[in-house]
């Protein structure tokens, strides 16, 4: 059966991200195919020609269409220089889609690169998600990161790598003005980068969906049980362990974060991921194919702490790794926020 809306999708990449990108691409494709019509925008942080070549063959090959998009000026938008840490500035151009994309593009599915798309996004396409702006999957965070942004405990915080944005209200309400004053006001250092002005701002309005966790499956899901990522994140509020256990074994989406634990991803080589193996059908399937496996890239000290990590007793483990991740972290976040506010305020 053929649904006849348009799906508009917006992937952001670099050259050296490309494969992983057409990859997860490929999967969209293979698993949309019901689909009438699918518009991928990606927007270009330096794509070679060669790989632009890749991404049209291979919507020629699914007769689907690819639009690359100048990447916006972040920091000149925003009027403030982006400390970005070990994340790319590139993390920050979800925020200004309503703004590079074209206006008659009401809605589009946001998908970072490290995914696969197991199933088809249809029952997304007319997903009604009431005044919200934007649809989302919880993050397992405590509390502490949702004060460190200026949200109540117990609100929504979701994760950026899948979610719908709906750009007309985005439009409407002004909604980048608004995410670039809130980054001006961190000096360009916001936590989590593009999550903290999005939760900030959004989350804090009630103004977010939430979406089941098989919209994002993160690798956080894989390496720990669902009694060990409590305790790890100490999180209010989260999924339930039927929702945890339907993301871990039938998951539409599968977002290939890294943890401490394991630090790999799918495409180095001895990764073990659960689902490596779908990995590399669909990259077998992609205009990257004959493209090797990389290399465990990582510098030496994350190499040792992930040796550390995976000798240490796993209850010492999640008590260290816990403290240090929900407790230590966000409060330092929270300080340094603080000592920015007394020299730069704005009102949302």
């Amino acid at each position: 059966m053929i649904y006849l809306i348009a799906m508009n999708v917006v992937y952001s990449t670099s050259d050296g991200y490309a494969e992983i990108c057409g990859i997860s691409l490929t999967s969209l494709f293979e698993n949309n195919k019901d689909a009438e019509k699918i518009c991928v925008y990606i927007i270009d942080n330096d794509v070679s020609d060669k790989n632009k070549n890749r991404f049209f063959d291979l919507a020629k090959k699914y007769s689907r269409e690819i639009v690359f998009l100048p990447k916006p000026k972040v920091e000149e938008t925003v009027n403030s220089e982006i400390f970005t840490g070990r994340w790319n500035i590139a993390t920050f151009f979800r925020l200004f889609l309503s703004d590079i994309l074209p206006s008659n593009v009401d809605r589009v599915f946001y998908i970072d690169c490290d995914t696969i798309v197991r199933k088809s996004l249809k029952n997304l396409i007319n997903l009604d998600i009431g005044d919200c702006l934007v649809a989302g999957c919880d993050d397992c965070r405590s509390d502490l990161y949702r004060i460190d942004i200026g949200e109540k405990p117990g609100q929504l915080y979701i994760n950026n790598g899948f979610m719908i944005a709906d750009l007309d209200k985005w439009r409407k309400a002004n909604i980048t003005k608004t995410f670039a004053e809130f980054i001006q006001s961190r000096h360009g250092n916001c936590t989590y980068m593009d999550q903290a002005p999005l939760n900030g701002i959004l989350s804090s309005k009630d103004l977010v969906y939430e979406l089941k966790p098989i919209y994002n499956s993160q690798r956080l899901f894989f390496d720990f049980s669902y009694k060990q990522i409590l305790k790890l994140r100490k999180p209010t509020k989260h999924l339930s362990e039927e929702e945890y256990n339907e993301a871990i074994t039938n998951p539409v989406i599968v977002h290939f974060t890294p943890t401490f634990l394991t630090g790999t991803r799918p495409w180095q080589i001895k990764d073990k991921h659960k689902f490596r193996d779908e990995f590399l059908h669909y990259k077998s399937l992609s205009e990257w194919k004959d493209e090797p496996l990389r290399k465990d890239d990582r510098k030496f000290a994350k190499k040792l702490m992930t040796v550390i990590c995976k000798c240490t007793p796993r209850f010492i483990l999640i008590k260290i790794m816990g403290y240090l991740h929900a407790t230590w972290y966000p409060k330092r976040r929270i300080k340094l926020a603080k000592e920015m506010e007394k020299t730069h305020k704005c009102a949302f």
